[in-house]
């Protein structure tokens, strides 16, 4: 049986343009998250950034929440070396735009900017979309990574339509919120144990409930809400987002189970 660092051991000796297709074809078990830590660690030693970004996305949109938030997660992301490394490939180019967007609508937002520079954010922001989606065409297959970045573009965008007083905001938002469930679904069915995977799906659909208020699609946010927290029961927002979801959703008695829930839990956390 292989172990992580003969895994990572035998990536690093494979080409650069066969690193894409590693994860599905020959890598690690994908839920092996502890070895896709060690990919990180491993490939940012022997200098190749872009490889190490990109799993470190798969880590921080798939994972449990405590690998997202490790030292090789989230803050990697937002490495500055890294990002302009990873911006020279593929599918790790896809996963930069969605950092990127999201960075910028977050310093908008910081610096007190958006009431009037709204409209700016949301185009730039729908330029990275419309990229991010040329050259994830041009991978010419799946990539798991990609696509929860595109699921993660859409969302940010539905972000700055909420904040944009264009008229046509309102109609725009089903859309780009469509665009992200048929992303995450897809990401979800192919990695139905990744708690990432049905959480996006789970935010998205819960998104779209809250403008066309339909019971189905509530109740559907709420399923894979639920499928997360199954998957990932440390993570401790997750009981609170799913009793909230309930409120939502009308389903009173639900709730108040779930809130009984989210005090243990947070009295656990204390």
């Amino acid at each position: 049986m292989r172990t992580a660092a003969t895994l990572a051991l035998l990536l690093m000796l494979l080409p650069v343009a066969a690193r894409a297709a590693v994860p599905d074809s020959f890598g690690p078990d994908p839920y092996d998250y502890h070895a896709r830590e060690q990919l990180v660690r491993t490939y940012r030693q022997s200098g190749d950034f872009a490889a190490a970004y990109y799993h470190a996305a798969w880590l921080v949109w798939l994972a449990p929440k405590r690998y997202a938030t490790s030292d090789v997660g989230i803050k990697l992301l937002h490495d500055r070396r890294g990002r302009d490394e990873a911006a020279r490939a593929a599918s790790e180019a896809v996963a930069v735009s969605a950092v990127n967007a999201e960075e910028l609508l977050f310093d908008t937002c910081l610096n007190g900017a958006i009431p009037g520079q709204s409209s700016r954010v949301r185009a730039e922001v729908t330029e990275m979309l419309r990229s991010a989606e040329d050259t994830d065409r041009r991978l010419g297959r799946p990539d798991p990574v990609a696509r929860m970045a595109l699921a993660h573009l859409y969302l940010t965008l539905d972000d700055c339509l909420v904040l944009d007083s264009a008229v046509d905001s309102a109609r725009e938002r089903p859309r780009a919120l469509q665009k992200a469930v048929s992303l995450a679904s897809a990401v979800a069915e192919g990695l139905p144990k990744s708690p990432g995977a049905h959480l996006t799906l789970a935010i998205a659909r819960a998104r779209l409930a809250g403008i066309e208020n339909r019971t189905e699609l509530w109740s559907m946010a709420i399923e894979e809400c639920k499928m997360a927290q199954a998957l990932d029961p440390y993570d401790p927002d997750l009981t609170p987002m799913i009793w909230t979801l309930c409120l939502r959703a009308g389903r009173w008695d639900e709730a108040k189970r779930w809130e009984t829930g989210g005090l243990r839990v947070q009295r656990r956390g204390q």
